[in-house]
């Protein structure tokens, strides 16, 4: 059985771009109550048997429902849950992702929520941002010297041990970190390592500047990095994001839209795992991946940004990689992405499902599309959706009913029997 699409009623499309011609990308937009969930997210689910899914998640009710679904036709199913990371049977751990100084950087970056320097106006000065990152890739780039040097595998929570050992010594105008003796020892025997280079930068600062510093890095990771989210780092098995490219895997990643502490970490865990698989499809003759990898981002938006996604979508069909987002309106997208990345997003998803609703945004946009004016977009009657494809006309139709798709049906009637 092949992969399909359930846009809507009578409405089901091929997922395969040497087919259609298309991109893979949708995009769903419709308010709370709609149905887009169940008429999309549910339905492109039920109709992945080929793909490895990736399901961006907060509704837990999602998670249980399909999982042995996914099982019983032979995927590994992979529960990645940040918001109760105590109960996770597999674990993710940033550093087995870094295999460059470049990596080092961006990995700290990324944790610390900052950007390279770019100084605009009305911005903090860029040097706390770039010092704060500084401090934090030294003290990976040292764990990684040490661990190499003792043919060790590097770990993310010996970088939290370092950190959180770290005494600053203040003598008269000087301040002396406890950690001064390991970089020295790092640059006497492997000289000119990344760790000791950035450290030089970091141990000139004044006492109160390295004060302020270091209290930045301590907030960094304490909101990030609970005493659950290490233990999470530390479980013997770790999630392969190659794997998603080689074999069939439901990977499923849960996140509270109420506590937003880890989406640093969560904004980490995407950048690697979208790097792992650009890579892994480079790597092949076709440039692709032999198993396609869809996302599937149930309530987008509340999941938290994902950093640079604008990029990434860019460049997800090459790969082999492609997404559907279910978003409440166009004007979500713009409060997390802005509005040249909002545009960005919808430029590059060659499928758009209109669900509905009062966003006088999302509806002008919808009413230019259709060459319609706004008030009669705003009263699209309820059940009713507007399927845009590239290459083709609006079309009207009823949304897809799950309740009636047979498959569905027989998820249900397991359910009720287990």
């Amino acid at each position: 059985m092949k992969d399909v699409s359930c846009l809507a009623e009578n409405y089901v499309v091929s997922v395969d771009p040497a087919v259609t011609g298309l991109n893979l990308n949708e995009i769903v937009v419709g308010p709370t109550g709609c149905g887009k969930t169940y008429s999309n997210a549910y339905p492109r689910l039920i109709h992945t048997t080929q793909s490895s899914v990736v399901v961006p998640i907060a509704k837990k009710a999602l998670k249980e429902k399909f999982s042995k679904l996914f099982k019983d036709r032979g995927y590994e199913v992979i529960d990645l849950d940040y918001a109760h990371p105590e109960n996770c049977e597999v674990g993710y751990d940033p550093m087995d992702y870094i295999h460059s100084d470049e990596d080092v950087l961006q990995t700290a970056r990324n944790l610390v929520g900052t950007e390279p320097s770019r100084k605009r106006n009305g911005d903090i000065d860029p040097y706390w941002n770039d010092a704060t990152t500084s401090v934090l890739a030294a003290e990976i780039a040292l764990i990684r010297v040490y661990a190499k040097a003792e043919n060790k595998k590097p770990s993310f929570a010996d970088v939290i041990t370092l950190h959180h050992g770290m005494r600053l010594i203040t003598d008269g105008d000087a301040l002396k970190s406890s950690l001064d003796p390991l970089f020295d020892d790092a640059e006497e025997r492997f000289p000119g390592n990344q760790a000791s280079e950035l450290w030089k930068t970091v141990r000139v600062n004044a006492p109160k500047t390295a004060n302020c510093i270091h209290s930045m890095v301590n907030n960094a990771l304490d909101k990030i990095f609970t005493k659950n989210v290490i233990e999470m780092m530390r479980k013997e098995k770790k999630v392969s994001f190659r794997e998603l490219g080689e074999k069939k895997v439901a990977l499923f990643i849960t996140t509270s839209p109420m506590n937003l502490s880890l989406q640093n970490l969560v904004n980490l865990m995407y950048a690697d795992m979208f790097r792992e698989l650009f890579e892994l499809a480079e790597s092949r003759e076709s440039s692709c991946l032999e198993v396609p990898v869809h996302i599937i981002c149930d309530d987008f938006a509340c999941s938290g940004r994902i950093k640079d996604f604008e990029s990434y979508i860019s460049i997800f069909r090459a790969a082999g990689i492609s997404t559907t987002l279910l978003l409440q309106s166009e004007s979500q997208l713009v409060d997390m992405y802005g509005e040249g990345g909002a545009t960005t997003i919808i430029n590059n998803c060659d499928t758009y499902v209109f669900m509905g609703g009062m966003d006088y945004q999302t509806c002008t946009s919808i009413s230019r599309k259709m060459n319609k004016p706004v008030h009669t977009v705003m009263k699209l009657p309820l059940e009713q959706v507007v399927v845009f494809r590239r290459g083709s006309e609006p079309v009207m139709a009823r949304r897809y009913q799950i309740l009636e798709d047979p498959i569905y049906k027989e998820l249900m009637r397991s359910e009720e029997e287990r």
